[in-house]
Formats: structure tokens, C-alpha cells, sequence
């Protein structure tokens, strides 16, 4: 996702995948200086589907949580 893609879904608290792994939203938006100490790297955080784990990666692999189709 491109960083206006990943700010959105942070917002709007949409469910995101990384991995093949459905997460239930991104849960922070993080900004590091970059280890040369030019400009920022973003990393976003995103919660697990049972509240109880985050995974820290970069918003270029996360994508869109395919939507559930009704029954």
C-alpha cells in the first residue's frame, strides 16, 4: 500500500493483510529516522484478529483485507 493507502486504512480502521494474514486494523503509524540520519522511514502496526499481538512492518507489504462476503 502506498503511504496515503496506509494512512487511510489507519483512519478508517479497516482490516489490512501482510503475509497471507488478516489483520483487524493497522493500529499505529510509526516514523523512524532513517539509519543514515537523512528523512524517515514509516512502519505500520497491525493488531491481530484477537487483540493480542501487533507486527511492526512496511506499509509497501501490506495490502487490502479482501471483504467477507455475506453468507
Amino acid at each position: 500500500m502506498t503511504h496515503a493507502e496506509i494512512k487511510a486504512a489507519f483512519m478508517d480502521e479497516r482490516p489490512v493483510t501482510f503475509n497471507g494474514v488478516r489483520y483487524r486494523r493497522v493500529s499505529a503509524l510509526i516514523y523512524r529516522k532513517n539509519p543514515t540520519g537523512t528523512g524517515l522511514v514509516m512502519q505500520a502496526e497491525l493488531l491481530d484478529q484477537n487483540y493480542r499481538a501487533v507486527v511492526i512492518v512496511s506499509p509497501e507489504r501490506i495490502e487490502p483485507a479482501k471483504e467477507d462476503k455475506p453468507a
